[in-house]
């Protein structure tokens, strides 16, 4: 099955013994890029980290040759979700007395305002519509935790049954198989359900159950349901240290009422996945599957796109750069409109020729350097819905660049090059 490899995975991982829930597995998910496990001071439940510090994990779980192979996979799951069998819920799960205070909530950074969940997808449906997304989630005690909600399809379900002056019913899933996450990462068109992109990426292995209290259809394979409201209740939650590094602010959010917490019998040990913030591994979860439509949107200006990046330096979240292979002057420029389109959080776009290596930030300041006029190759597009992860932006108002640093078609391609060394 599906899950045993990445389960082995886990267990085959770097031990790091017992460790403290402050700070210490950030400062080992750092220092070393292999996977990692460690079980948690106090608590039966384990932690992994760096199950996917590089692009060749990541091709290894998707069955993908490379990068264009793994984005082809993913977009065809997109466009064609398949819905997974069903089981019963007891079948996997047993109900436990356990508490939020049983989970390990991490604290990654001294300026985090509290203890987090990192992996945790929250599962919700209104009117047979059903959305899993990832969001972090901020523990005040052993019932109640607040969760961070950007306005996306799990806010949309949540603003419904606040009009109807309900709480909205959840699951939390935790511990999952990455390419589970990787399809919860993609934020499709409202209305496909992100477990049936990730049977399709399983080839149709994947199993959902029902919980019991919400009938919330859920992976049979994660380690660890929390099933629950969010209450029309807001509280604090944050500071909480982001993709970039940088510690997201304060912000009043729905709060997380616990009922019951079931976990899986499938599984031997209980482990969550602590990603951490800012690292390779948040960098490529979060970033991968953008790259993938990215991608799409692009070719469908251009049948000439030879690479696509999101760069480390921007969190692998606001800055693409793209290689073609140019056939006309204005390319570049409808390229990095369908590269906005493609991710409407991008900042930057960079369009770069095929002969300049998109994963050497010297080689593409080189390009910029070498083959850039601000007076005809610069795009600036004012005042636009961006990521509020900017600190720069106004509430998520940002203004976008886009930068052509190919060579001028008819120019003399030789004036253009470097001179190899002898």
């Amino acid at each position: 099955m599906y899950y045993e490899e990445f389960y082995n995975d886990i267990l085959l991982a770097r031990d790091l013994g017992c460790i403290k829930p402050e700070l210490m597995i950030t400062r080992y998910a750092y220092r070393y890029k292999d996977p990692l496990k460690a079980s948690v001071k106090d608590l039966s439940v384990g932690v992994y980290t760096n199950l996917y510090t590089s692009r060749d994990r990541l091709y290894s779980y998707l069955n993908a040759r490379n990068d264009f192979d793994a984005y082809k996979r993913l977009i065809s799951a997109l466009k064609n979700p398949l819905k997974p069998r069903e089981e019963d819920f007891g079948n996997y799960f047993t109900e436990t007395e356990a508490t939020l205070l049983d989970i390990p909530f991490i604290k990654y950074y001294r300026e985090d305002g509290g203890y987090f969940l990192t992996s945790s997808i929250l599962l919700a449906c209104s009117d047979e519509i059903c959305n899993a997304s990832y969001h972090r989630i901020m523990r005040y005690d052993g019932r109640k935790a607040t969760v961070r909600i950007v306005p996306r399809h799990l806010y949309k379900i949540y603003r419904e049954y606040l009009e109807k002056d309900k709480d909205t019913p959840v699951a939390i899933a935790l511990g999952l198989h990455p390419v589970i996450e990787l399809a919860c990462a993609m934020s499709p068109p409202f209305g496909v359900y992100e477990l049936w992109i990730a049977n399709r990426l399983l080839n149709n292995e994947l199993k959902i159950v029902y919980t019991p209290l919400h009938n919330i259809p859920v992976p049979s394979t994660a380690m660890i349901v929390l099933e629950g409201l969010l209450l029309r209740e807001t509280d604090w939650e944050g500071p909480f240290v982001d993709i970039l590094r940088i510690p997201d602010q304060r912000r009043l959010q729905p709060v997380f009422k616990l009922e019951k917490i079931y976990f899986n019998e499938i599984f031997e040990k209980h482990f969550i996945h602590a990603i951490v913030p800012g690292l390779e591994e948040h960098l490529f979860l979060m970033g991968f599957p953008r790259e993938a439509l990215i991608w799409d949107s692009v070719r469908r200006v251009t049948p000439n796109v030879k690479g696509v990046r999101l760069t480390p330096g921007s969190g692998g979240w606001l800055h693409a750069v793209i290689s073609i292979s140019k056939t006309s002057d204005g390319e570049p420029k409808n390229v990095i409109l369908a590269a906005f389109t493609g991710h409407p959080s991008l900042k930057h776009v960079i369009v770069v020729d095929d002969d300049i290596n998109i994963d050497d930030p010297h080689d593409i300041e080189w390009a910029i350097a070498t083959r850039f006029q601000a007076s005809k190759d610069l795009v600036i597009i004012s005042s636009t819905r961006g990521s509020t992860l900017d600190p720069s932006g106004e509430n998520g108002i940002v203004d976008k660049m886009g930068i052509d640093a190919t060579i001028p078609l008819g120019k003399n391609k030789d004036l253009f090059r470097r001179a190899s060394i002898p």
